[in-house]
């Protein structure tokens, strides 16, 4: 009688173990599974240092909007405008970008960085006084990065800032090159 006792004890000891089981899973804090993608909008204010005399860039802000796709690819697009410099009396030089931006997320710790490559036009514009002005659109190719915090976690829907550091440049512009250092702010929806 005594193995049947304990037969018993251990089959009620792996009945209670095997149920308690789903409610210790279920209690445990699920890790955060990214499989949806994620749109998110994030302004954009800094300074382009260009590597001319003239400097076409100078004080810079805009704009990007974008989706991510589950598998972390992103792709949106971007428009900055810079204000520029007046080298000299009545004449200023500024340029905006418009670009097709495509990155990658990565996530390292509590910051998401993102590799780019933006295609698009850059439009320096030159003007002389208040009716004069002379302005081309060139071809504009625009590698940089991008790292953010998310205060809710990486690649968790909610608001983040980072910075942007890029390059743009406009290879038949001769001279119309920047570093571009911006801050950004945004939303993950």
């Amino acid at each position: 009688m005594l193995k049947g006792a304990r037969m018993t004890r251990y089959l009620l000891i792996a009945v209670f173990l095997s149920s308690s089981v789903p409610q210790v899973a279920a209690a445990a804090p699920r890790r955060s599974s990214w499989t949806d993608g994620k749109f998110s909008a994030a302004g954009l204010i800094g300074y382009g240092i260009g590597f001319d005399s003239s400097n076409e860039y100078g004080f810079g802000f805009g704009a990007r909007a974008g989706y991510t796709f589950p598998f972390r690819l992103y792709v949106g697009p971007s428009f900055i405008y810079y204000v520029g410099t007046s080298p000299a009396n009545n004449v200023t030089v500024h340029t905006f970008t418009l670009a097709a931006e495509a990155g990658y997320e990565m996530v390292f710790g509590p910051v998401e960085v993102r590799p780019f490559l933006g295609i698009g036009l850059g439009n320096p514009t030159l003007s002389v006084g208040v009716f004069n002005s002379a302005s081309t659109a060139y071809f504009a190719l625009m590698p940089g990065g991008v790292v953010t915090y998310n205060f809710n976690g990486p690649l968790s829907t909610g608001p983040f800032v980072g910075g942007d550091v890029h390059l743009t440049w406009l290879p038949a512009a001769h001279g119309v090159n920047d570093l571009s250092l911006l801050a950004t702010g945004g939303y993950r929806f």
